[in-house]
């Protein structure tokens, strides 16, 4: 029994160690310092380093390439080849019988004895030019084109898509931390208000319910506090994530959300949306690849006439060596192919007159997008300035309810409804600065750059 109680006491001690503050703060590793960042160093962080652009990045040097391929594919091309043999006959010969050639020619049978080496060389070189494609090059080359500027105008559309990903994710965090300084200022007009509740119990000018009201409110802050302090973590670690930053390393930024007015017309905007933004390039380049496949699959019902040439050298180890060349021209002529090639043909008409189809949809799409995003600048602004207003008469009347309750003519149950009301007042305005900022984001996405 006397050995389970020491080692009873010894478990209790490692436990109580183990959960010792000091032993605890020596044992964790040191949390990450903040990184302060701004709004122009986190779209540039975002441009160098989001896996979204590289990817992006690679299909432009991709389309490059196959465009190299189709050029190429003009120019011929020439072939080389070496040989080598080596065979297991060192000798030939052969019997030529008596008079072959006549009376005594030859007089007797003869053997005729030739040595041969067993090492056989040869080397050929061959060219073959495309003199008429048909248009099947031609049209090669321009569907490679396309692809190029295709993809120069995806890699554009995702610059802005990132760099609109970046500036919503950098919001987050300011609202993120615009409500942790709330959900602080709402603890501590709590414990102010219970600092005063338990004043006046212990005074005897209260009864204990206020006391216990004020304790519940503060309670409640407390939760709203952690649930803020969250809200920024998470905030951070996503606008860690658009700019390909590790997501232990916290961010403050340095900026705060103001209204900017935008002062360019609506309809300039709308025209400026309609001329610039990247998804039209990108949507014409589509076009483009269309009437190149259309003209391919032309190209499929007409002749093809190709140069052909070549040169050879043989040679054997004794020293004889052969030489040799050849020319050709060839044409191929389609005659029957069941009706494939003008099925292929008004498979390309078709995607082609789908996007044009297309096109006037995406035009239709970006004007709506431009329009959309005034309304809700403007809704946004409004919002703003009466969330001004409403803060300031929530402070005033927080402060007269305080002011009540010290002189015990108001009730603590004023005092709550004060603070909930500014808090609700505070948080409005957050939001509604959100919401105005997005939304001019959102506008200059719309419109394909910067809006003044």
């Amino acid at each position: 029994m006397k050995a389970l109680a020491t080692k009873g006491c010894l478990v209790l001690c490692l436990v109580v160690l183990a959960s010792s503050p000091a032993l605890s703060a020596q044992t964790a590793p040191p949390a990450p310092e903040a990184r302060s960042i701004t709004l122009s160093q986190a779209l540039l962080s975002a441009l160098q380093n989001n896996l979204a652009l590289r990817v992006a990045f690679f299909e432009v040097q991709v389309a490059r390439a196959q465009l190299q391929q189709a050029l190429a594919a003009k120019g011929g091309a020439v072939t080389g080849t070496l040989g080598y043999t080596r065979t297991s006959e060192r000798a030939t010969s052969f019997v030529i019988p008596a008079n072959t050639f006549g009376p005594g020619l030859p007089p007797v049978e003869t053997t005729i004895t030739f040595p041969v080496s067993p090492d056989v060389y040869v080397v050929n070189l061959g060219y073959q030019y495309p003199i008429y494609s048909g248009g099947r090059l031609e049209a090669q080359i321009a569907l490679a084109r396309a692809g190029v500027k295709g993809a120069e105008a995806a890699l554009e559309r995702t610059k802005q898509e990132v760099a609109l990903q970046t500036k919503l994710a950098y919001f987050q965090v300011l609202v993120a931390q615009a409500a942790l300084q709330v959900a602080q200022q709402n603890v501590a007009q709590a414990e102010e208000t219970l600092r005063i509740a338990q004043a006046r119990v212990r005074a005897g000018t209260s009864p204990r319910f206020d006391e216990i009201q004020a304790e519940v409110n503060l309670a409640n802050a407390r939760q709203a506090l952690v649930r803020a302090r969250n809200g920024v973590a998470v905030a951070t670690q996503g606008l860690a994530a658009v700019l390909a930053l590790p997501l232990d390393v916290p961010l403050r930024p340095q900026e705060t959300m103001e209204v900017v007015p935008v002062t360019a017309p609506l309809a300039d905007l709308v025209a400026r949306g309609l001329r610039e933004r990247p998804e039209l390039a990108e949507h014409r380049a589509k076009v483009e690849a269309a009437e190149a496949a259309l003209a391919l699959a032309r190209a499929g019902g007409r002749p093809v006439v190709g140069l052909s040439g070549g040169f050879s050298l043989d040679g054997i180890g004794t020293g004889g060596v052969t030489l040799g060349w050849s020319i050709g021209l060839a044409a191929t002529f389609p005659l029957f192919d069941g009706g494939v090639t003008a099925a292929k043909i008004r498979e390309a008409e078709l995607r082609l007159e789908q996007l044009k189809v297309v096109q006037a949809q995406l035009r239709q799409s970006i004007e709506l997008q431009v329009r959309q995003a005034m309304l809700n600048l403007g809704a946004a602004a409004e919002e703003v300035a009466t969330a001004r207003a409403a803060i300031e008469q929530a402070r005033e009347a927080l402060r007269i309810a305080q002011v009540r309750f010290r002189e015990g003519v108001g009730t603590n149950l004023e005092v709550i409804s004060a603070q909930a009301a500014l808090a609700q007042a505070e948080g409005a305005r957050v939001q509604a600065l959100f919401s105005y900022n997005t939304a001019r984001a959102q506008l200059e996405r719309a419109v394909g750059g910067p809006v003044q």
